[in-house]
């Protein structure tokens, strides 16, 4: 009869460690694949749409299971978006949009009143600023507007090239939302820029250099504007005409 081999004491010691290292090789993994499930979830619940306009066609082309979608914190949501949210069970939550930084800022070319090609002047313009637009040639008035939406509604910078710079310079403070000044030099522009907080240049293309307008586009885009002076802002006149002759009615 053949002799059974008996199982010592380190066989069973040696078992036990080997059971025990499996199971936490297996648990080490089952928490790293629940954890990338969860992160994956989390993933296809949210959505960000950085869409001014949201439309019936960008809910419908959200990823399935979307829950909830961050949308820019001015963004239009048409009806017909909003029903098919609804449907869906998506909530649109306006995301807080970060302060703007003097790096992101935007800034918008434009011409007007210009007699010669200035398409180099304001192609010098736009490559010296990564986040540069420039607007179509129209007339002074249109470009004006445009630019007082840009810079009242974006914080945008902006450059108008024209050769009626006084003109325009002076049809552009009309508008609440631009503080524009013109000068003939640099150190002179960036005085004027300084004192008043200017979100406009007003350049004729003419008085300076590519170099120089280069130059000027990227001081421009980043310099930091602080309040401007009370005098600019001021939208009524002061009722007290202290030292003065004529009759205040």
């Amino acid at each position: 009869m053949p002799t059974q081999n008996l199982i010592s004491s380190d066989d069973i010691a040696h078992l036990v460690t080997e059971v025990l290292k499996r199971i936490r090789t297996e648990t080490k993994i089952l928490s790293s694949t629940d954890s990338r499930l969860s992160t994956e979830n989390h993933s296809a619940l949210t959505a960000t749409l950085p869409d001014r306009v949201i439309a019936a066609e960008t809910i419908m082309n959200l990823g399935r299971g979307t829950k909830v979608a961050y949308i820019i914190n001015k963004a239009v949501i048409t009806p017909s978006a909003r029903d098919i949210a609804r449907e869906r069970g998506i909530d649109l939550i306006a995301a807080q949009t970060k302060p703007q930084q003097p790096s992101d800022r935007q800034l918008i070319v434009a011409q007007a009143d210009c007699t010669t090609n200035v398409s180099d002047a304001a192609g010098v313009l736009c490559r010296a600023v990564p986040t540069s637009q420039q607007l179509p040639a129209v007339g002074l008035v249109p470009t004006l507007e445009a630019l007082a939406d840009h810079a009242g509604r974006d914080a945008a910078r902006c450059i108008l090239l024209s050769e009626n710079t006084v003109v325009a310079c002076i049809a552009a403070n009309r508008f609440p939302a631009i503080r524009a000044v013109t000068a003939t030099e640099n150190m002179t522009l960036k005085n004027r820029m300084n004192t008043c907080a200017a979100n406009v240049l007003i350049l004729d293309p003419r008085d300076f250099s590519v170099g120089s307008l280069a130059q000027i586009a990227k001081v421009f885009a980043l310099h930091s504007t602080e309040n401007p002076p009370q005098i600019l802002t001021s939208s009524q006149p002061a009722k007290d005409h202290h030292g003065c002759s004529c009759t205040n009615s």
